[in-house]
């Protein structure tokens, strides 16, 4: 029997908290595998197509690699937008990826597809970094600018905040925060110590079941139990 890891990612924070487009992923990839194989991993990514941030890919290559498994997504969109160079780890490890809504795509549209993604990455970023350029122009020359939302644009943030170290600070502070979150610690806690007779979504059952929720407030998820282990065992 073939083994699979899925893989589901959404653009912003709002998305992952309401949940449903991870659902939607999860639910084509689900049954896809049910007609194929076994899943053995569940990975996802709260990011934008813009951001190449992608914890949750780089887990679910990894447990690829471990299973020797196919890695699932719903749309190649989910993983192209991340950067061609997850193309590349893909190749190197030899993993095979499938798009469940086109399963049987060659190996030469897939690198087609790929391409396409990193032009279109390419012209997002030319179009943002245009419009900043016109907003700044306007600011310099005493106009006001107001943003899609009715807000009033003063100034733009500081060139700094965009660089890589800033970046990396960025996702260091988030890691203390989830490390030090009391409902986290609460939940890493009753995790590891049901680790060793229970399985993550058996676990992710009990939590939820118990009354215990995430950094957010809400019930968790079998991917979250699995990252709050990693984190506290």
């Amino acid at each position: 029997m073939k083994k699979y890891v899925g893989y589901y990612r959404v653009s912003t924070e709002e998305q992952g908290d309401s949940k449903l487009g991870l659902m939607a992923q999860a639910r084509a990839v689900n049954q896809y595998i049910d007609n194929n194989g076994q899943l053995v991993g569940e990975f996802q990514d709260i990011e934008s197509g813009a951001s190449e941030e992608r914890q949750g890919l780089l887990e679910a290559i990894h447990q690829c690699r471990i299973d020797g498994a196919i890695l699932v997504v719903k749309e190649i969109s989910r993983i192209s937008r991340g950067g061609f160079k997850f193309r590349q780890m893909l190749h190197q490890y030899d993993i095979e990826f499938i798009e469940c809504e086109s399963p049987h795509d060659p190996k030469v549209v897939k690198d087609i597809k790929f391409s396409l993604a990193e032009e279109e990455r390419t012209k997002v970023r030319k179009r943002v970094t245009d419009a900043l350029a016109e907003i700044k122009h306007k600011l310099a020359n005493g106009e006001v600018h107001v943003s899609k939302t009715g807000n009033v644009v003063t100034a733009l943030g500081s060139p700094q905040n965009l660089t890589d170290v800033a970046r990396n600070k960025s996702i260091e502070v988030r890691k203390k925060r989830a490390m030090t979150n009391p409902n986290n610690v609460k939940a890493g806690a009753f995790i590891v110590a049901l680790f060793d007779t229970c399985n993550f979504k058996q676990i992710t059952q009990k939590l939820n079941k118990a009354g215990f929720k995430t950094s957010r407030g809400n019930d968790f998820s079998e991917v979250q139990t699995k990252r709050l282990y990693e984190r506290f065992r």
